[in-house]
């Protein structure tokens, strides 16, 4: 099941420091603007080799904490009332981050690929209740969202600008397609997952 919520956070300013951040930024593909902000379970950690993971950790944890730590006490609030749950961070693993995408036609044709998030387990963490949001900084002009799979039926769940959507990361999901192509188009969101560990939920990336 997919929640939704509204963040009251400002989301233009949240734009502009991940916009002065951009020395920190990973490049994710080789052919289109598609960028990281933050560490990523998914992207850094490959097989049994963490060392990028928490290279990447080291090198932008606190900067993400300083910038952003009202957003991530934002959220904190709006999960553990939804969830009835405490919410918490562990310093040592990735804080939530941010995806970046720069316009380019090939966004409207391809989207992200179907997968389900696995980032607790390649982490060693506790597979229990995971649950995975996403937090709308930018939209391009047409809009974005998540498409995803439920009964075998291929499903679209739009993104609303300074809104989240909550989900169990075990669904099989992908980052849907530009629904249009303009040179000034941004897509930024915030990405974090969360799994429970003594009885609260722990947020990471």
């Amino acid at each position: 099941m997919i929640h939704q919520f509204k963040l009251e956070a400002d989301m233009e300013d949240i734009r502009e420091k991940v916009m002065g951040l951009t020395s920190l930024w990973n490049f994710r593909l080789p052919d289109r603007p598609m960028y990281t902000l933050g560490a990523s379970a998914y992207l850094d950690i490959e097989r049994e080799n963490k060392t990028d993971y928490f290279d990447s950790v080291n090198i932008c944890n606190g900067a993400l904490a300083y910038c952003f730590g009202s957003l991530y006490r934002e959220i904190s609030d709006v999960l553990e009332d939804h969830l009835k749950t405490y919410i918490t961070f562990d310093s040592s693993i990735a804080l939530p981050g941010f995806h970046i995408f720069l316009a380019h036609e090939a966004f409207v044709t391809s989207g992200g690929l179907w997968h389900m998030d696995m980032g607790h387990l390649q982490l060693g963490l506790p597979d229990v209740d995971p649950i995975s949001f996403t937090a709308t900084v930018r939209l391009p002009k047409d809009g974005g969202g998540l498409q995803y799979k439920e009964d075998g039926e291929e499903c679209y769940q739009p993104y609303e600008l300074g809104g989240m959507v909550l989900h169990e990361g075990c669904i099989l999901h992908r980052i849907a397609p530009f629904k249009s192509y303009h040179e000034d188009d941004e897509r930024i969101t915030l990405q974090g997952h969360g799994v429970k560990i003594d009885g609260q939920y722990v947020l990471f990336w």
